[in-house]
């Protein structure tokens, strides 16, 4: 599949090449599984992140999936996304089949394919999701990777389960390493044991031999039930940042017994799901009742001791959690409930299209993982947003940045610009890029000003910028001079059945 310039890159096999016959069923844990292991044909045309009202042009790609309940396949978000065509071939079969991305996870690096012909599913059993893997486990891994036409099966054990950053969203999430070798060609191939898919071939580390990552069953099955209702909303988060509390004269100075155990929450994001309920300087003692060490760990049944947030990723957004915390002194429990949150700088693939204003032929947009990885000439203190200050507050929901200048007479002096944060439009901190949008549309005066992050200033006409303004869309073939994202859908509320 596609290239990735992380550490850990984008898993694409874990491999062994075995031919499709006897030898290979004999091998296999259960044979029926192999006939419900699919390859992928994937026709993408991904978005231009530097001129965002374009895309790439069409590439083609390949990668694995399999079979699941309903009469789908599962495979990566990272395999299929920006897909305009998709062909399905299984692995015991020579036709191509249509097929269409319903449900697409960059969260975590997941999707699910319809094939509308009921004939691709003749004789291919849905393969069940099975439980979480343990340690030294061992798991046979399908798919079609590079060096051959056929299926690839391969044998390994789960050697460590930990919260792992997923190359696809830039976010820390369960994962499963197994000691095998990932090269090009099946991302998305299950990973089975005992008849069950307990996993899907994720990525691979760089400089590192035998180590593979695979996207364990309770994050798939998180998946699946959160699509169940017709909507993917994600994994959920507290929007805090928090440090550890590893030092005696830290947990002294909070007020924490000697027994006590917890994370000092440092920051709290503005309009999040802990705001007005969690404060800097509380101690986060323990989410559902499962105390957090002074390592920011929790114990976690068959996964061992692993990442505190992974107790707030286990729910689904709509789900309220209760917390322990410790507030001058003074042990209190509180409710938080999840609603959809986005950091300040958002990972990776969080928009199938990139957000972006053009006025003037200056091209404004949100700062992202992405756009940190394919911009060249970034100023450090976008950097710094992303490293070091990525929390909302009141007057900042987004970062945003002047991101190039498209030349013409009306922005002559600024054309080599482009990289710069925007700290004031007008004299207005704008908020995020619909803020932004508003200054420019309802500005008054002549000019309009925009300071950047290091101080500098940039100033245009304002009328003459206006009158500019459809030239240069017809210049650069743009289409409408903004693209501020898909209308918000309300927040779903899960309640309970009554019996």
């Amino acid at each position: 599949m596609k290239a990735n310039t992380h550490a850990l890159r984008v898993a694409l096999t874990l491999t062994v090449t075995v031919a499709w016959d006897a030898s290979v069923v004999a091998h296999a844990q259960d044979a029926s599984i192999a006939s419900s292991v699919v390859q992928l044909t994937v026709y993408a045309d991904p978005p231009d992140l530097g001129l965002p009202w374009q895309t790439l042009g069409t590439e083609l790609f390949y990668g694995s999936g399999v079979i699941i309940e309903g009469r789908r396949v599962l495979t990566n978000a990272h395999v299929v996304e920006s897909a305009v065509g998709i062909e399905v071939k299984r692995a015991d079969g020579s036709e191509r089949f249509v097929g269409k991305v319903v449900f697409i996870s960059h969260d975590a690096d997941l999707a699910l394919v319809e094939v509308e012909d009921p004939r691709f599913f003749t004789d291919a059993p849905a393969v069940p999701i099975g439980e979480m893997p343990t340690l030294q486990q061992d798991v046979d891994v399908y798919g079609f990777p590079i060096g051959g036409l056929t299926l690839s099966i391969t044998s390994g054990i789960v050697s460590r389960v930990e919260l792992e950053t997923y190359a696809q969203s830039g976010r820390a999430l369960l994962a499963v390493q197994i000691d095998a070798a990932i090269n090009e060609g099946n991302s998305g191939g299950p990973v089975v044991s005992d008849g069950a898919v307990v996993g899907i071939a994720m990525q691979g580390m760089e400089d590192a031999d035998n180590v593979g990552y695979m996207i364990p069953s309770p994050v798939i099955r998180h998946f699946l039930k959160d699509v169940s209702d017709g909507r993917h909303d994600g994994f959920p988060r507290l929007g805090i940042d928090v440090q550890d509390m590893e030092s005696e004269a830290q947990r002294r100075a909070a007020g924490m017994p000697p027994s006590a155990t917890g994370a000092l929450i440092s920051r709290v994001d503005y309009g999040g799901p802990s705001h007005g309920t969690l404060k800097p300087r509380d101690v986060l003692l323990a989410i559902d009742g499962r105390r957090i060490a002074n390592d920011l760990t929790v114990d976690w049944p068959g996964a061992g001791r692993v990442r505190y947030e992974l107790a707030s990723q286990s729910k689904q957004i709509g789900d309220t959690i209760s917390v322990t915390i410790l507030r001058d002194g003074k042990k209190l429990r509180k409710s938080i409930t999840f609603a959809p949150h986005t950091p300040l700088v958002p990972g990776r693939r969080t928009s199938d299209r990139p957000r972006y204003v053009q006025f003037a032929g200056l091209v404004f947009q949100p700062l992202s993982e992405d756009l940190i990885e394919e911009t060249e000439d970034l100023y450090p203190d976008s950097l710094s947003y992303a490293v070091v200050n990525n929390w909302i507050t009141r007057e900042r929901r987004e970062v945003l940045i002047l991101s190039r200048v498209l030349p013409h007479a009306v922005n002559r002096g600024y054309q080599d610009w482009g990289g710069e944060t925007v700290r004031l439009v007008n004299g207005v901190v704008p908020r995020d890029l619909n803020h932004l949008a508003s200054i420019i549309d309802h500005a008054q005066g002549r000019w309009l000003r925009v300071v950047t992050g290091d101080g500098w200033v940039l100033t245009v006409d304002r009328e003459a910028a206006r009158r500019a303004n459809r030239r240069i869309l017809a210049d650069y073939g743009i289409s409408e001079d903004r693209y501020l994202g898909p209308e918000p859908t309300p927040v779903r509320t899960r309640r309970k059945r009554r019996r």
